[in-house]
């Protein structure tokens, strides 16, 4: 855990790659609470606009700077304590589900060691640079675009880097397991009203787990039908609708290019799975080639799944007759694209996936308990889920080939005279890098952050206003008014700045130097 975020040489390092790029955003949320007075929560990395993010567990690690934690550290705090759980709340989400325990362990072997077949290119590394490739892993073998295996192991994809999936996944498997309890015990009204109260307030938590929370039972009452399941309901929407609205993105900026679309959402069957029949028109290759993109992607994870629909009877508890619906988190973000990034499409697939794991888990188990050859067989199976997940992990727990520098001394120390000399209200005009000092580190507002981030958080203004803080940067003799026009306060010339033409010689002039190292130069321009 200490490796996640760490300094060096001066400098701050992260761990991992999806570190180094998705821990720059949560940051900049938790810094805004920590340092920047940032209520009603407002996007930093965008002003004017509130804050879309499930921003909740950002907002936990922030409450831990006045405790005397560094920024860095209170998000390995929070990561390390919520991340240690999720195994153990999976475990025994996993035991109710499936009425056993061998099949609960499976269950969390089988999602945090989720993958494909990339392994196979490990025995040509080996050859290609020796024993020594396996010290020091030169690849990932769960996402390699090249070649199309785009699912990347869930602990690397989400748990690690999207932070918001550490409440999301635990709280949805708890409130289901609420649920699922209460109907099959009869328990009365009480649970229901216990988990309708707590999803409704997921939204801020984690969006997807929110509307799986809520979608999947709905399935569940359409087959139970009881008023009980008015005391869940109406408090999951009553008050996850308003926080969901107020969250919801001001734009759609999904692009389909020639692609059709649906209420503005591209249609793109098959998702990533760039299959013959797309390129040659071939319409009956569409199956099988989906198929076998999931089979690379996912390994066995999906003929798992329908062998537990076949094999219902192994399963006591008629788990799979549960989790069907969950189906539909797989078929429709296969055919549209549900998020303005398609590759975002996993946020469901990954559900899909977390429930799926606890349906392998209990065939698993059942083959190793029917003898010895079911039981060789499972393991082999085992060893295909997860070898490439696990190989990924080991790479991404080596610090010598993973490790990403995020800022250099200059940024640590502009951040932190930054917070000490400045308002914590204070809106800078910096370079739109998702690494830069100000917002991450100094928790102050920018006027615009890094475009793809805030493309897919539909915000739709990125485009002008970045083209604005082009200006403001570079000296245009329509920066001042610009400076006016968005409140801006400070103007940082920096190493990130320089490239786009920032000027220090049009703010020398024009604005007042209040800080120089040599590298980093900040100039007071506003009202601050």
């Amino acid at each position: 855990m200490g490796r996640r975020a760490r300094a060096l040489d001066g400098g701050l390092y992260a761990g991992y790659v999806n570190i180094w790029g998705d821990w720059a955003a949560h940051l900049s949320f938790a810094g805004s609470f920590a340092y920047g007075h940032n209520f009603p929560a407002e996007f930093p990395i965008d002003t004017g606009h509130r804050l879309g993010y499930p921003f909740m567990i950002d907002f936990l690690a922030s409450n831990l700077v006045p405790m005397g934690l560094s920024l860095t550290a209170t998000l390995t705090a929070t990561s390390a304590m919520l991340g240690l759980a999720f195994p153990g709340v999976t475990y025994l989400a996993a035991a109710r589900f499936l009425g056993g325990r061998a099949g609960a362990a499976i269950a969390v072997f089988v999602f945090l060691l989720s993958g494909g077949l990339g392994f196979v290119y490990l025995a040509g590394d080996v050859q290609h640079f020796g024993l020594a490739a396996l010290a020091h892993l030169p690849r990932e073998y769960t996402l390699n675009r090249d070649v199309n295996l785009q699912w990347l192991n869930p602990v690397l994809a989400y748990l690690v880097p999207q932070r918001s999936t550490l409440f999301g996944f635990s709280l949805a498997l708890i409130l289901l397991v609420v649920l699922w309890m209460a109907v099959r015990e009869r328990l009365g009204w009480q649970p229901f009203l216990f988990a309708g109260l707590v999803t409704g307030t997921l939204p801020v938590f984690h969006v997807h787990a929110w509307g799986t929370v809520v979608a999947l039972p709905f399935f569940w009452a359409l087959f139970d039908r009881r008023r009980e399941w008015g005391f869940f309901f109406a408090p999951a929407l009553a008050i996850g609708l308003p926080i969901l609205l107020w969250m919801w993105p001001p734009d759609n900026t999904s692009i389909c290019g020639d692609l059709p679309r649906i209420a503005g959402y591209c249609i793109q069957p098959g998702w990533l799975a760039f299959t013959d029949w797309q390129r040659q028109g071939a319409l009956y290759l569409f199956l099988p080639d989906v198929v076998w993109f999931w089979i690379w992607n996912a390994s066995l994870l999906l003929p798992l799944l329908v062998a537990g629909h076949v094999l219902y009877r192994w399963f006591p508890t008629a788990f799979p007759t549960w989790f069907a619906p969950m189906w539909l988190w797989f078929a429709v973000p296969s055919v549209i694209v549900l998020q303005p990034w398609v590759w975002d499409n996993t946020k469901f697939f990954v559900f899909w996936a977390l429930l799926g794991s606890i349906v392998a888990g209990g065939v698993l188990a059942r083959m190793v308990q029917r003898g010895p050859g079911t039981a060789i067989v499972a393991v082999v199976v085992m060893a295909l889920l997860g070898l490439s997940g696990g190989l990924d992990l080991a790479r991404a727990s080596d610090f010598s080939v993973s490790s990403v520098q995020f800022t250099d001394e200059g940024g640590l120390k502009v951040a932190e005279w930054v917070r000490t000399h400045t308002s914590p209200t204070a809106v800078f005009a910096v370079a739109d890098e998702h690494n830069s000092p100000i917002p991450t580190l100094a928790g102050r507002r920018e006027l615009v952050g890094y475009p793809g981030w805030l493309w897919t958080y539909g915000l739709a203004d990125y485009v002008q206003k970045g083209e604005d803080d082009k200006r403001i940067l570079q000296g245009d003799p329509t920066a001042l008014d610009l400076v006016r026009k968005y409140g801006i306060d400070y103007v940082m010339i920096g190493p990130q700045e320089v490239p786009r033409g920032g000027s220090r010689a049009y703010w020398d002039e024009h604005g007042t130097k209040v800080y120089d190292d040599g590298e980093y130069a900040v100039y007071r321009v506003g009202n601050a």
